[in-house]
């Protein structure tokens, strides 16, 4: 099973998605929330917006799972409305101020100020792109090299997840 597939799985057991929803402040006890409704549509957009094409694991995770579920802070694909949590992916990276180069699209921020990014220039067989770490105090729109932190999206979000306990 590859990486983003065992993540979605693990994001099924109740216990994980329990704990992402609190922690994106969404009430249990009052039922589900809204679907974001991201489609591959949604998905097409955003790249025509941004300019490459998205990893598959990427598209996986935002039309299979709604925000709360997933991992606090990844930039999400905006669907046809405006409730999901977080921030909007094209926006984040093709805003005014953005300081990344055209080949890093930035999927996940830290509370410094860096950015976890998809290194476009360096598909593997599958589509996906290692992720790399942009430093803001470090790098510029002009950088090339940058600290590899993990071979695509779903071995990234895994690992945020911790290991795997057994009952």
């Amino acid at each position: 099973m590859d990486p983003m597939d065992q993540y979605l799985s693990r994001l099924l057991d109740p216990a994980v998605r329990s704990f992402n929803r609190r922690l994106h402040g969404v009430d249990e006890e009052t039922g589900e929330p809204s679907p974001a409704g991201v489609t591959d549509r949604h998905v097409s957009e955003a790249e025509v917006a941004l300019g490459v094409a998205l990893p598959p694991g990427y598209r996986k995770l935002v039309t299979t799972v709604q925000p709360a579920d997933a991992e606090y802070g990844i930039y999400w694909v905006q669907g046809d409305r405006a409730d999901h949590l977080g921030a909007d992916i094209v926006s984040v990276n093709r805003g005014p101020t953005s300081p990344l180069p055209p080949f890093l699209v930035a999927v996940q921020g830290t509370d410094d100020g860096d950015e976890y990014c998809f290194d476009t220039r360096h598909p593997d067989a599958r589509g996906e792109y290692p992720i790399v770490l942009f430093r803001h105090d470090r790098d510029s729109e002009d950088s090339t090299e940058f600290e590899r932190v993990s071979e695509d999206l779903g071995e990234f979000l895994l690992g945020s997840l911790g290991p795997e306990t057994s009952a």
